[in-house]
């Protein structure tokens, strides 16, 4: 996948000055800066002699920020005392000095608000919220990015200066596994985006967009959105994204199945990495188009390109790549019975990642180990290494449980937030309107006016008055329905953590069963079982849903009479933006299930495959 990072400067956004506009050398700024008298205009010379030493020799550059700093206390210019420590706070990053960043960045934070130099204090903010990510600090990167964006509707109505904020946002909740929340963000930077010609951001961001919706399996979504991106990439020939982005169009043609779609598009990768010869990308492509191969029944092949995966990722020292060549290779053995051969391979696998790597590699590793030895008969080997595995997903399923929970109450409480500050905000307006029609009425009363006049002239003015509060009564009862829809989406996905947690239950009190036999236990599968299938919150949340999508379910059956009450459910959780994964929990179906689900589903509606099944649903 392309890897993404944060917009926060190491490119110094300059007041006037651009970096790639550069026309004089450094000679003949050198020249310049010598003869110039000390006013603001040499300051502006000092800035370019910073930035031109800034990533070749940090001493100088130093030297040039200190002059800065004094020539500006000197003349009282405040703006270039604010852009001395903001350039002291990229030299403080550049030397991974973070703390003493963060107080440059804050003084000037503070200097450019008192001069009232709004787009260079969210230049600051920016910046510290980058020290923060990079401490680690995620949280209160994110909230510092909040306090910039305030800042920037307070007091710019130029939205172009919100977009890295809403793009870092988003890579942070994605990092954090905040899907949702990340999907949210980039949305928000996409409006802006498509009002503006700037066609290589937006790509960026489709492409940040659709990697959030593979994480969820939204692999239909995710190719929509890559492929509007490849258009770009292509147009201005960066061959570099344009690998990555159709490797990503493979990986979930893959993930959907389509394996020959999937052989297509990393195909395509690995010809333009020709051109560019990125040794990292083509590891990945080669093992990707090896995996693909090896699902379409061509083992031969898959052996030799997973093989030549393996080999680039060793030329470069890449072990994560390594370890994947690792354990498709073993799989790939495994299913031929090479078994011994597989076991090597696995093992090579396990033996790279204890020296520092991805937990779900090493839990695959063992895993597939595991299912070897037991198919040996050393039964022995093949129980240590299942306890291996089960620790390893274990824990990697509770860490992944916490972010969503956590996920869903930053969700569920930002929302609730927003929309009674929306209520509230409706209910000052009608109480402000009332307030004003009450006091224009009583001038109207008092005037000399004739009666017919009055009359006619209070009759017309009331009722435009009680247009306007229509107006904003309807607008209250939006806000509400809003709300409404909120309430409904917590409702759903609480329903699917229930399920969730209950077929989890179960399936370990079926493990203990099988070591224990108890009618006990049969009893309590049952009782986990019946509360599973109860459509009693099924009912609960049908009502939710109605009070939102009025007349939805009898549209539905109107359009496709043969649908049946099942898939009438799946209809209406597609319709929520549910991921694959949220809906087979709440139907309490696996995610095979909810793929052939959908197929029947599509065939039922008689759709073509280039029609979108979440379109023609939303339209009902």
């Amino acid at each position: 996948m392309k890897s993404s990072s944060l917009y926060i400067v190491f490119a110094l956004l300059m007041a006037s000055i651009a970096n790639a506009q550069y026309t004089k050398t450094l000679d003949s700024l050198l020249k310049v800066y010598q003869s110039q008298a000390e006013d603001t205009s040499k300051i502006g010379t000092i800035k370019l002699l910073f930035d031109s030493y800034l990533n070749n020799n940090l001493n100088e550059a130093e030297k040039y920020v200190i002059e800065e700093l004094e020539l500006s206390q000197k003349l009282d210019y405040k703006k270039g005392v604010g852009m001395a420590y903001l350039h002291f706070g990229v030299l403080d990053e550049y030397r991974s000095h973070l703390d003493s960043a963060k107080i440059d960045y804050s003084k000037a934070r503070i200097i450019f608000r008192d001069i009232e130099h709004h787009g260079l204090e969210a230049v600051a903010i920016r910046n510290f919220a980058g020290v923060e990510y990079n401490l680690g600090n995620y949280d209160e990167a994110l909230k510092i990015l909040d306090e910039g964006i305030a800042t920037l509707n307070k007091h710019s109505s130029d939205s172009t200066a919100l977009i890295p904020f809403y793009h870092n946002k988003g890579l942070i909740h994605k990092f954090k596994g905040n899907y949702r929340i990340a999907t949210q963000q980039v949305i928000k930077e996409l409006r802006i985006l498509e009002k503006l010609n700037r066609p290589i951001q937006k790509a960026d961001a489709l492409n940040l967009l659709a990697s959030t919706e593979s994480i969820q399996a939204n692999y239909e979504k995710s190719i929509e959105y890559n492929l509007e991106a490849l258009e770009v990439y292509r147009e201005f020939n960066d061959k570099f994204f344009e690998v990555n982005v159709l490797n990503d169009i493979g990986l979930d043609y893959y993930s959907l199945e389509i394996y020959e779609q999937a052989i297509a598009y990393l195909g395509k990768a690995l010809e333009v990495n020709k051109i560019i010869k990125n040794q990292s990308l083509k590891s990945t492509v080669l093992t990707n188009l090896g995996n693909a191969y090896a699902k379409s029944n061509r083992p031969s092949e898959a052996i030799n390109y997973i093989s030549k995966g393996i080999e680039t990722a060793e030329k470069i020292g890449a072990k994560n790549k390594m370890v994947e060549g690792y354990n498709a290779l073993a799989a790939v053995h495994a299913g031929l019975n090479n078994n011994n051969l597989a076991i090597s391979y696995y093992s090579k696998s396990i033996e790279h990642i204890n020296k520092g790597g991805s937990k779900a590699n090493l839990s695959n590793a063992y895993k597939g180990r595991s299912e070897l030895y037991a198919r040996l008969s050393n039964h022995k080997l093949a129980y240590d290494d299942h306890l291996y595995h089960k620790q390893l997903s274990d824990s990697i399923y509770n860490n992944t449980k916490s972010q969503q929970i956590g996920e869903l109450k930053t969700i569920y409480e930002t929302e609730k937030k927003e929309q009674q500050i929306a209520i509230q905000e409706k209910d000052i307006a009608v109480l402000e309107k009332e307030a004003q029609i009450s006091y224009q009425q009583k001038l109207l009363l008092g005037g000399g006016l004739g009666l017919a006049l009055i009359v006619l002239g209070l009759g017309f003015y009331g009722f435009r008055q009680k247009v306007k509060r229509n107006k904003l009564e309807k607008e209250k009862v939006d806000a509400q329905l809003a709300f409404k829809k909120k309430e409904l989406t917590t409702h759903a996905l609480h329903l699917a953590k229930k399920n969730e947690v209950l077929e989890n239950l179960k399936q370990r009190v079926t493990e203990i069963q099988e070591k224990e036999t108890s009618s006990d236990y049969r009893e309590l599968i049952s009782t986990i079982t019946f509360d599973q299938q109860d459509d009693k919150h099924w009912q609960s949340f049908t009502q939710y849903f109605e009070a939102v999508h009025k007349d939805f379910s009898k549209n539905a059956a109107q359009t496709y009479p043969t649908i049946s009450k099942s898939e009438l459910r799946l209809m209406a959780l597609i319709r929520m933006n549910l991921s694959s994964k949220e809906i087979a929990n709440i139907l309490n179906i696996s995610g095979e299930g909810i793929k052939k689900a959908r197929q029947r589903l599509r065939k039922k509606m008689n759709l073509e495959r280039q029609d979108s099944l979440e379109t023609t649903i939303a339209a009902l």
